[in-house]
């Protein structure tokens, strides 16, 4: 009885898809809900573009489902990523503003049990450029000063982005950072922050601006390195990761490191979502990101955007995705060797 229980559950999962491509959008969405899913606590910018997005898409999809906020923290973002590409529905019925390491992941990490191109992208609201903050207690000013003593930064996890970026200014710039893991979210870093646990944290521009506003522009957090492509404009005297690598195999691994950046705060639906429901949300999220009030809530909370369709998004992913297997083996090598460092 248990096997033709599981039997059962599993055809009807596989029907799901199907069943959702037997209705029209409009038919589907009527009095049900979205779930959007994010994969990490509400108190960060995940939980800040998820809830800009709950509040003003509704309005632009068939039917008008409410979109209800689900987060799914864990792994820096990994649980959820997972969940999304195996277990989550494939029917439309959720949306994933989807961790930006999901690239990164996916091309270092061959056992990930997800694919950053199976992923079919909506939009994304902003990019996800980052900065090192360090604390006012930490008496740190500038990166040359980490070359001279160990500095503490707290993370989610030792191999997400956020850690990578101090470990990897260690191997190519001499600094001392320690990266201490376990934190589940951003929020919880800087009250880590606050109460001399660690000495600083690498967060996201967005959040730098924003949630962390007031104390970057005080003096009590202070920037001192970039996890971007360029240097950041809001910041032109703080040098990025992307200045210190030092040969092909070097460049092609910050490319990819530094796609988190692109892909920014994205939504996508799960693989196997109908095509016509893809084009559903991504119509809907282009009406929204033009939205008076959508943008009138953004400025007022001083929101960066830096929308780009999914269309654009995804062509962006299947791209570096390209990227040729002996710089991929090469970036890997690289990643292992940050893994490795104490």
């Amino acid at each position: 009885m248990v096997v033709r229980g599981v039997a059962l559950a599993m055809a009807l999962a596989a029907l799901a898809p199907a069943t959702a491509a037997a209705q029209t959008p409009e038919t589907f969405y009527k009095g049900k809900d979205i779930k959007v899913l994010i994969g990490a606590g509400v108190g960060g910018t995940y939980g800040l573009y998820a809830q800009l997005a709950t509040r003003h898409m509704r309005q632009y999809i068939p039917g008008q489902p409410p979109l209800v906020l689900q987060a799914m923290p864990g792994a820096g973002g990994i649980v959820a990523l997972n969940y999304s590409a195996n277990a989550a529905p494939k029917d439309g019925s959720m949306i994933h503003l989807v961790h930006a390491e999901v690239l990164f992941e996916t091309l270092m990490k061959p056992e990930s049990k997800f694919n950053a191109r199976d992923f079919q992208y909506i939009g994304r609201f902003a990019d996800a450029d980052s900065i090192g903050l360090m604390s006012r207690q930490s008496g740190v000013r500038s990166l040359d000063e980490v070359r001279q003593k160990q500095v503490t930064m707290g993370s989610t996890g030792r191999d997400t982005a956020f850690a990578l970026g101090p470990l990897m200014l260690n191997r190519f710039a001499g600094t001392k950072f320690k990266v201490i893991a376990g934190y589940k979210g951003t929020a919880d870093i800087h009250i880590a922050m606050q109460r001399g646990e660690v000495d600083g944290a690498a967060v996201t521009l967005a959040n730098a601006l924003t949630l962390q506003g007031a104390a970057v522009k005080s003096g009590d957090l202070v920037p001192i390195f970039a996890i971007a492509e360029n240097r950041i404009p809001d910041f032109p005297n703080v040098p990025t990761v992307t200045e210190f690598g030092r040969d092909a195999n070097e460049k092609a691994f910050l490319d990819i490191y530094t796609s988190t950046g692109t892909i920014g705060r994205a939504l996508a639906f799960p693989p196997g979502v109908p095509k016509p429901f893809v084009q559903v949300l991504r119509e809907a999220f282009e009406k929204t990101i033009v939205d008076k009030e959508f943008l009138a809530e953004a400025q007022k909370s001083n929101t960066p955007l830096a929308p780009m369709s999914g269309e654009k998004l995804a062509a962006y992913v299947e791209k570096l995705m390209a990227t040729p297997p002996d710089r991929i083996a090469a970036a890997r090598k690289i990643n292992q060797d940050l893994m490795e460092e104490p």
